[in-house]
């Protein structure tokens, strides 16, 4: 009897634990979050769960040519991420339309504790209207990297202005080596020099915020008229086949020392001096004017949350976490900037720091992309390089660009 009724306390012990491990794993919540799957982020996502066993993070991967439609599509079925990358200098895409909600109280609770941990100018690039609408945690430079043996061992200046650019081209061409490599889908990267024209002429501010009429802007035709002489020349990588290569195309070649200089955002530091068999350097965007001024974008990778994701507190969390010292650190051991103070003094990469140093400067002149005018004006900004190379004139694709700018206004 007492034999029958200790297995009968046995079960029903059992049955209980049971239950409870089921009620437990019940009150576990899982967030989605859009952004990149590689390393670093899996590093986060598994450092927070284990501070955080109430949640559970399901990295979506981002589909970065895309990302844009994709989280729009998600907010407007009702089904969003809980978490979300974008660009957080591009989030006008998102406030304009109400689809992302506002940080704000979150950053400034507690005498503004978790706002004051970010250098201001990366966290206010989610700043719209007094409202923050996304956290930054890694800026992103565009940067040309360029293969420091190839210029050395040739005795090719690294070049400052454009024509030195030109002449640096020249010279590898005779060697059989590209001098520019950018792939598909990059090309709005080589819109940098335009920028840099529009500082010179004093016309930058004004056509960033849309009050200068697309057709006479100099600064955008003589960019374009640029790079249709280098691709027409064959400097770009691979040549005749430049408009459409892949990034796994141009980087393989890039690593094979067959290209000189290659664009890329400063994320790419890391990765490039630990795969890259020769050392490489990272230059400003070269001058169109010797001396002159240095216009230059700094964008930021940002996370943010859609207004009606299922569970904003929890992506709170995993927001606050992500740019904690602990979040952070797995962003700067993966060759990546953070954005956070106290771990600026902390970047030991010489890379990542030569990255950093091109967009410091007294000839500096900060402004926004013309793409964020409009969406429809994003996506013709990058396809107007590959227009002009091919053939289309610079002044028609100018016009196309003005009548955009003229249908925001109307």
């Amino acid at each position: 009897m007492k034999k029958s009724l200790l297995i009968t306390l046995s079960l029903l012990l059992v049955l209980c634990l049971s239950i409870l491990n089921v009620a437990s794993a019940q009150e576990v919540t899982t967030i989605r979050f859009y952004g990149a799957d590689q390393e670093y982020n899996q590093n986060i996502v598994k450092g927070f769960e284990a501070e955080n066993p109430d949640v559970k993070v399901e990295i979506v991967p981002i589909d970065f040519n895309n990302a844009e439609q994709i989280i729009k599509t998600g907010i407007a079925s009702g089904d969003p991420v809980d978490v979300s990358f974008f660009w957080g200098t591009n989030m006008i895409t998102f406030t304009e339309n109400d689809m992302a909600l506002d940080l704000s109280p979150y950053l400034t609770a507690n005498d503004n504790e978790w706002k004051n941990t970010f250098v201001p100018a990366f966290i206010d690039a989610g700043l719209k209207d007094g409202n923050y609408y996304a956290v930054s945690y890694q800026p992103v430079i565009e940067t040309i990297f360029y293969n420091v043996d190839l210029f050395a061992d040739n005795n090719i200046k690294v070049p400052e202005t454009w024509d030195e650019l030109l002449d640096a081209c020249v010279k590898f061409k005779a060697l059989g080596v590209y001098g520019i490599g950018c792939w598909n889908g990059f090309n709005h990267q080589m819109l940098q020099s335009a920028y840099q024209y529009m500082a010179n002429d004093g016309t930058l501010a004004a056509a960033t915020s849309g009050q200068v009429d697309f057709t006479t802007s100099e600064g955008l035709k003589q960019c374009l008229l640029n790079w249709k002489n280098v691709y027409d020349n064959g400097y770009w990588y691979p040549g005749e086949g430049a408009l459409t290569s892949t990034k796994e195309q141009t980087e393989a070649a890039w690593y094979q020392g067959k290209i000189a200089m290659v664009y890329n955002a400063n994320a790419a530091a890391g990765l490039y001096e630990k795969e890259c068999p020769f050392t490489v350097g990272a230059m400003k965007h070269p001058l169109v004017k010797e001396g002159g001024l240095y216009a230059l974008n700094v964008i930021t990778n940002a996370l943010f949350i859609p207004v009606n994701a299922k569970h904003p507190e929890e992506a709170i969390r995993f927001m606050k976490y992500y740019t904690s010292d602990a979040g952070m650190m797995e962003v700067l051991k993966s060759g990546r900037a953070p954005t956070t103070i106290s771990m600026q003094a902390k970047i030991d990469n010489a890379l990542i720091k030569a990255a950093i140093a091109t967009s410091a400067g007294d000839n500096v002149v900060p402004y926004s992309h013309l793409q964020l005018l409009s969406s429809e004006i994003n996506i013709k900004m990058g396809e107007i390089i590959g227009a002009v190379c091919m053939g289309t004139p610079v002044d028609e694709v100018l016009q196309q660009l003005e009548d955009l700018r003229k249908a925001i206004q109307d």
